[in-house]
């Protein structure tokens, strides 16, 4: 499924060979069609570098970096894993120079070493990893560096685009710490509205829906999502576990989050006695997230990508197989008139005067929306009237929720669901029902002058709304439409209802975490929805910079959240096929040593990383043991009796890379990302102060920024149908048939 066309063939790219974010960051433009060359050495391992740079054009190997030519170069990329990059002085005049490493170039732990196991430890994921008894772990290898490519491709096509408009180039800046810090769906919220500290609870206890997490059938493994009640009451119903709602713990399904151990044993138990592609099958036929676990070797003989033909030789027409790209291109429509011109909108970021309506629920479809609106896009979210829940909420739900304020629903609580305000900062509120004609013609009005719309529905909803890409791009030919289904809009599992916590572990995730004695492991997070939300963003600004080229003209782009997520662990679906598998528990190539340490106080770890001789000659010196005793073992009598935030900068300012394993409260307050004005507090209706991440890209000459507080429901309703060209009798009667609301129908 590569693109079928080059939207970046225009631009030249070249990347001073560093780490892997860099080389995510470069595979994205290659993979665009963009000349890349690569300026070595290149000292990523084989694997890696074979992946990411399969599509680079050109390869330089030399060390003579100082004196790059940078005529008609439009991007330079530099990247650090280790630590801070040297200073480097560019023309930007029209070159865009992005730079990318572990905390940044400013601030108080700019120059702290890390590896990937500390960004994971720093920014408070490795906490949500693990088991509540024992040490916490990292997850999936390297994605804090994939996740931090990401946002650098999003900052320097951002920048792209701004330079149609100001004629110049800049600086982009893109650090592992807030790429991290940003990508927490509720872990900071739980914190800041209801003092809740969200913590690891075991391989398939979760704060968000029981059951979640992997099991064991009779010939393998699956994974099970149970977030709603509709869905957990099916799956009792269908494993004869019913009597489990007697327990007086129970009034309802939620309460299974309170006491996950109610349904687990039973649960598993009954599972032992299946088979995987059985249950999966009845399971999906009544509606409940489960597939398949899979390795990242298994991944070769999985049905829905061989459908696709997803995974493609990686040396042209033979050899291993990776994956392809994570989202296509198609359906190109001839040039309307009505195409987003970026230099003919000045204002206030450089996605200024782009019109998005955004029809995306949950987390990646809203996070890529989000994105967009911290650049500048003016973006209508455009929301049902029960999008945000119903009138009144079960105080049980609430308390399992744990991101209202004070775990008090209060007399709005579709106003105060704390998870859809994060997600809509910035953006303006449409509530009206689409299941509705009057919905859906109302809806069709609006389309003409927008300039992107989204959504991440199963690939059935918008042709049942009438709203096919054939419909949107009768209505606006210079729409750039993007899908986001689980799977895809074709293959055997199409229509199978996904959530990134089960997509997780089908995609090989899960695989790649664990203890020594226990793989595989659930996600701390739902991953697979940032690394969609994410590459969604990308490709949507690639499609513009190709619109723009050709004067308008829209298209769709497909972008499955399971692909999405195998392509960031391709080189490790290589890495299998080559004969050596990632191994969760062993120390990481051109490392001496490394782990997660319990420290002085509750429940608090240290992670440190001895990447080479030097450090581990400190450590030694640090801790009074000569060259006889093993690392770790130095290093667990070193952290026992100290205090995790002190050990770690007095390991720091001995180039040891180390970093407590932060806690919400401490990632919150945490002095470098003061100083790198990564948050901002907003006055929320019916919430009052909020803070969250602003998007972690800092652009020399333009703005990245929240813009506004969330929309309450239907706030904007009257203001987007005025402009749209809507008359005051007709607005009227569509607020009285209750197609558009600023209140729940229910």
């Amino acid at each position: 499924m590569e693109p079928d066309n080059r939207q970046l063939a225009d631009l030249t790219v070249i990347e001073l060979a560093g780490s892997v974010a860099g080389g995510y960051c470069s595979s994205l433009f290659a993979m665009l069609g963009a000349q890349v060359t690569v300026v070595g050495p290149d000292r990523l391992p084989d694997f890696q570098r074979r992946y990411l740079r399969r599509h680079v054009a050109r390869f330089v190997d030399t060390d003579g970096r100082g004196d790059l030519d940078l005529t008609d170069v439009d991007v330079l990329i530099e990247s650090s894993a280790s630590g801070m990059l040297p200073p480097r002085s560019i023309d930007t005049d029209q070159t865009i120079h992005v730079r990318l490493s572990p905390f940044g170039e400013t601030g108080p732990y700019s120059s702290w070493r890390s590896s990937d196991l500390v960004d994971y430890a720093v920014s408070g994921h490795a906490h949500l990893y693990g088991h509540p008894d024992r040490a916490p772990l990292a997850g999936p290898p390297d994605q804090p560096a994939v996740a931090s490519g990401l946002f650098a491709f999003i900052g320097a096509m951002a920048a792209l685009l701004d330079r149609r408009r100001s004629g110049k180039g800049q600086r982009v800046e893109v650090n592992h710490l807030r790429s991290m810090v940003s990508l927490h769906q509720v872990t900071l919220l739980r914190w800041m509205l209801a003092g809740d500290v969200l913590t690891r609870m075991g391989n398939r206890y979760t704060g968000q829906g029981q059951p979640n997490g992997p099991y064991r059938c009779a010939d393998g493994w699956i994974s099970v999502v149970g977030v709603t009640d509709p869905q957990v009451e099916s799956l009792l119903a269908v494993t004869g576990l019913t009597h489990l709602l007697d327990d007086p713990r129970i009034s309802s399904p939620m309460d299974l989050q309170a006491h996950p151990e109610v349904l687990d044993e039973p649960l598993c138990e009954w599972l032992r006695g299946q088979r995987v592609d059985e249950v999966v099958d009845l399971f999906q036929a009544m509606r409940i997230p489960t597939c398949p676990l899979r390795s990242p070797l298994e991944l070769l003989d999985d049905p829905q990508l061989a459908a696709r033909g997803f995974l493609q030789p990686v040396d042209g027409d033979h050899g291993p197989l990776v994956p392809g790209s994570p989202f296509s291109f198609s359906h190109h429509q001839e040039p309307g008139g009505r195409g987003w011109q970026p230099e003919q909108t000045p204002g206030d970021g450089p996605l200024a005067g782009l019109r998005v309506l955004d029809l995306a629920r949950v987390w990646a479809g809203p996070l890529c929306a989000r994105i967009l609106s911290d650049l500048g896009a003016d973006v209508i979210w455009v929301e049902a009237p029960l999008s945000r829940g119903p009138r009144e909420l079960p105080q049980s739900f609430v308390d399992a929720a744990s991101y209202f304020p004070d775990n008090d629903a209060g007399e709005r609580p579709w106003n105060r669901n704390g998870h859809m305000v994060k997600y809509s900062l910035g953006k303006r509120s449409l509530s009206i029902d689409l299941q509705t004609e009057a919905g859906v013609q109302a809806f069709e009005r609006l389309v003409p002058d927008a300039h992107v719309l989204l959504e991440n529905y199963s690939s059935r909803v918008m042709p049942q709304f009438g709203l096919d890409e054939g419909r949107l791009h009768e209505l606006n030919p210079d729409l750039v439409y993007l899908t986001m289904p689980g799977y895809g809009r074709s293959g055997p599992a199409e229509h199978w209802l996904a959530y990134g916590s089960c997509i997780d572990s089908h995609a090989g995730l899960s695989n790649l975490i664990g203890y020594p004695d226990e793989v595989p492991w659930k996600g701390g997070i739902a991953w697979p929805d940032p690394v969609a939300g994410l590459h969604a963003c990308s490709a949507v600004l690639a499609s513009l910079w190709a619109s723009a080229d050709r004067g308008g003209g829209g298209c769709t782009i497909e972008a499955a959240q399971f692909e999405s997520t195998i392509a960031a662990i391709g080189d490790r679906i290589l890495q299998a096929q080559l004969g050596d598998p990632f191994d969760p528990s062993a120390t990481p190539d051109g490392v001496l040593a490394q782990g997660v340490f319990r420290c002085e106080g509750d429940d608090a770890w240290i992670a440190i990383t001895i990447a080479g001789p030097d450090g581990a000659a400190e450590l030694r010196r640090l801790a009074g043991h000569d060259d006889t005793v093993e690392l770790t073992t130095v290093m667990a009598a070193l952290t026992s009796d100290r205090e995790a935030e002190e050990l770690a900068r007095e390991l720091q300012d001995r180039g040891i890379a180390a970093a407590p394993v932060r806690k919400a409260p401490a990632v919150l307050d945490d002095e470098h990302l003061a100083a790198q004005h990564a948050w901002v507090t907003v006055d929320q209706p019916d919430i009052g102060p909020f803070t969250a991440p602003v998007a972690p890209i800092d652009l020399s000459s333009a703005v990245v920024a929240v813009r506004a507080p969330a929309p309450t429901l239907g706030q904007h309703n009257r203001e987007i149908l005025v402009a749209a060209g809507f008359a005051d009798a007709e607005i009227r009667a569509l607020e009285a048939d209750d197609v558009i609301a600023d209140r729940p129908t229910l």
